[in-house]
């Protein structure tokens, strides 16, 4: 019988650095898939709560995965680690006159930058968090491309990842894109560095966009506070005095009070 790899448990006190270094042998035990036959459809539209449930099944079935599995099943085994951030970061590159694609999960502790994923190549996939910028993890893996003779042509990065494994957001897998033929070196470090500050502001203001049960409850609300509030249906944003908006139409008034007492 085939020995199955163990997912990582841990100790609410085992540092963060050790957990990503757990998750990523556990993410090495299962191997390479070099069959040529994909085990898992992965569709990166898919809500992240359907995702999860996926990753929820490679790590029944155990069976070897390629880079994109991987970075599903990184940010399953790491959604209980809150202080730490992951987002996807995509590579296309050019070797011989074929082009290659490759991808992994990038992550961020304390204001370091690491990876964690699976690849033919060793220096392709786990990265410690000890990078101080964004900038200094993507040229270190543009170095271990280019001692494979491969030469970086582009860079997407999405935004960060939500930690709730049930969350019916999609994952933003290309919120920049970064063509090295039409940038400087100056320029694509400057374009990094700016998906940085985009990913801390987005942090600190949230997590995006509120779910749509919460925008439900917003609008079910109104007409119970009295009969000035249900033409803020028409505009949630729209914070005028009630003088300058145009009146409800008192016809379709009773309707909307009887579906709101039935939901």
């Amino acid at each position: 019988q085939i020995p199955t790899p163990s997912v990582p448990a841990f100790q609410p006190s085992t540092p963060i650095p050790e957990r990503l270094e757990a998750v990523q042998r556990y993410i090495r035990e299962l191997q390479y898939n070099h069959t040529g036959t994909q085990f898992f459809e992965i569709k990166k539209s898919r809500p992240l709560t359907g995702l999860m449930d996926l990753a929820k099944e490679m790590t029944k079935e155990a069976l070897p995965i390629k880079c994109l599995e991987a970075v599903i099943l990184g940010i399953y085994l790491t959604n209980n680690m809150t202080t730490l951030d992951r987002f996807p970061i995509s590579f296309k590159t050019h070797f011989s006159g074929n082009y290659f694609r490759h991808i992994v999960l990038g992550v961020n502790f304390g204001g370091r930058y690491g990876a964690l994923g699976i690849s033919r190549r060793e220096e392709l996939m786990y990265k410690a968090p000890v990078f101080r910028t964004l900038s200094e993890l993507i040229f270190d893996f543009e170095e271990a491309y280019r001692r494979c003779w491969h030469t970086l042509k582009k860079v997407k990065l999405g935004h960060c990842v939500s930690h709730d494994p049930h969350s019916v957001e999609q994952i933003e897998w290309k919120h920049s894109i970064l063509d090295l033929d039409k940038l400087t070196r100056e320029d694509f470090r400057k374009e990094l560095e700016r998906h940085a500050r985009d990913m801390r502001l987005k942090i600190g203001k949230g997590t995006g966009p509120p779910s749509p049960t919460k925008d439900r409850k917003k609008d079910v609300s109104s007409p119970q506070r009295g009969q000035a509030s249900p033409h803020r249906r028409n505009s949630r944003g729209d914070r005028r005095p009630s003088g300058e908006k145009k009146p409800a139409d008192s016809k379709a008034m009773p309707d909307l009070n009887g579906y709101q007492i039935r939901v």
